[in-house]
């Protein structure tokens, strides 16, 4: 029988919490009451973040509201900040369920791992980056994209004491936020994937996205390594670095469609690595050899890792494809900024259309700052090959205003009003569109689910 991930005396002697309790196994910790199951540790998280954090998605309810509903969905045990009157499961009672709860037992998670630890961060990609990174054999990672303030201590809490490597993926809501991670993380390896224009409304300049994304490499050990894009400068870390992109340490030899798949050449050093990936796509290249450079510095094999990068998928809203009444829809609704809304409309030109048209639904791309106007205009350079664009929201009016006009399939202000039918109208038989925008333009509202149903009822 295998080990259990925590028991409840384990939990109280790592945050300090006095008093006799059992050493009944817990196999998850979790901080949603929905997600709570027989032998889970449930957090009791405050709806306002404690600690100077701050989040999109504060609750106005607080976690102990919802403790009947955890002990009666099975948790072994709660943390509380007081005694919750009717609960008859143990309380871990601390000040603060957040630092000095979840975070305190991160900590002790870390302690006790000794194996490779690869933190990451980038602009975009880095949820894509770090799949690549959990086909390693025996590998834990993040789930889904638990990269914040809360995600990253979930993350340790039940991360496998006997993993063969830790992959904890890094964002950000505010400066420093990545600096605070990092050193919750104490990763081994530091994987920046790609700096670009994100978050410039509260950074400010792409030098301030560089510094906050290389701030990473403030948990690293005197001995750790910072991997790196080519050409990003990171002259605050004086230890050992490895660069991935063209001319660097690792770099693609060659790539060449196959299907839809995309075979792959790349240099490690002295030698090369062919490699798979499905479904195929430039952006991923790049993903590939930042998830092959980070193995490297993990002192951990390539190779081992590129024989799996063919069975990582796409996860939901990142390209995600369906077929429906003959059109072929991509999903890449979950969020979009510069980079990677250049990377889809590249993905899309690769993409080989026999009887239809390569089609893109684009949504606003937010906190840009003052140069949101012309980062949206920008995206005109990306169009060759697209043959339609319909673009949704006020600053993609600045896009819509410079197509030619035989690209131009429409513009709509207001993406809460966006009728799924209008798209779907415009599409025939044998076109591919991709669906991409930040993530309140058409993930929130569930655009793309609404676009494939008014496409079934229109087949």
């Amino acid at each position: 029988m295998s080990r259990p991930l925590w028991t409840i005396a384990e939990v109280a002697r790592a945050l300090g919490v006095a008093g006799t309790f059992p050493d009944t196994s817990i196999d998850l910790v979790t901080q949603d009451s929905r997600l709570v199951k027989p032998g889970s540790l449930f957090v009791a998280l405050s709806g306002t973040p404690s600690g100077g954090f701050v989040s999109a998605f504060a609750s106005a309810r607080d976690g102990w509201e919802f403790a009947d509903k955890a002990e009666a969905s099975g948790a072994a045990a709660m943390i509380v900040p007081h005694e919750i009157a009717g609960i008859r499961i143990p309380q871990l009672i601390v000040k603060d369920t957040l630092i000095d709860g979840l975070w305190s037992l991160a900590r002790a998670a870390r302690g006790r791992f000794n194996g490779p630890v690869i933190g990451l961060t980038g602009s975009a990609g880095k949820t894509s980056t770090k799949e690549f990174l959990a086909a390693y054999p025996n590998a834990y990672a993040s789930p889904s994209s638990f990269n914040n303030f809360w995600g990253v201590p979930l993350t340790l809490c039940n991360a496998r004491p006997d993993a063969s490597l830790w992959v904890v993926e890094m964002g950000m809501n505010q400066r420093g936020e990545i600096a605070r991670l990092s050193e919750l993380t104490r990763p081994t390896v530091a994987l920046v994937v790609n700096v670009q224009p994100v978050h410039l409304e509260k950074l400010g300049s792409l030098e301030a996205i560089r510094r906050e994304k290389v701030s990473i490499a403030l948990g690293l050990p005197p001995d750790g390594v910072l991997v790196l894009p080519a050409g990003i400068k990171a002259s605050e870390w004086k230890g050992k670095v490895i660069r991935f992109g063209e001319n660097a340490e690792v770099h693609e030899i060659t790539h060449a469609p196959h299907g839809e798949s995309w075979q792959v050449v790349a240099g490690i050093g002295k030698k090369e690595l062919a490699f798979s990936l499905t479904p195929g796509a430039p952006h991923r290249v790049q993903n590939a050899l930042a998830a092959l450079a980070a193995i490297r510095a993990a002192n951990l094999d390539p190779a081992t890792l590129a024989i799996k990068l063919d069975r990582v998928g796409i996860m939901t809203g990142r390209g995600v494809e369906q077929a429906v009444g003959g059109v072929t829809v991509i999903d890449d609704s979950f969020n979009g900024n510069p980079a990677s809304v250049a990377a889809a409309l590249q993905s899309l030109q690769a993409r080989h259309v026999s009887d239809g048209r390569r089609i893109a639904v684009l949504g606003d791309m937010l906190e840009l700052g003052d140069d949101a106007p012309s980062y949206h205009t920008g995206l005109a350079r990306h169009l060759a090959g697209i043959d339609g664009v319909f673009c949704v929201g006020p600053l993609m009016r600045q896009l819509y205003d410079v197509l030619p006009a035989g690209k131009a399939l429409g513009w709509h202000d207001d993406p809460a009003t966006l009728r799924p039918n209008d798209v779907a109208g415009l599409l025939k038989a044998g076109d591919v569109v991709v669906v991409k925008g930040s993530k309140k333009m058409f993930w929130v509202n569930k655009f793309v689910p609404a676009l494939v149903a008014a496409l079934q009822a229109k087949a």
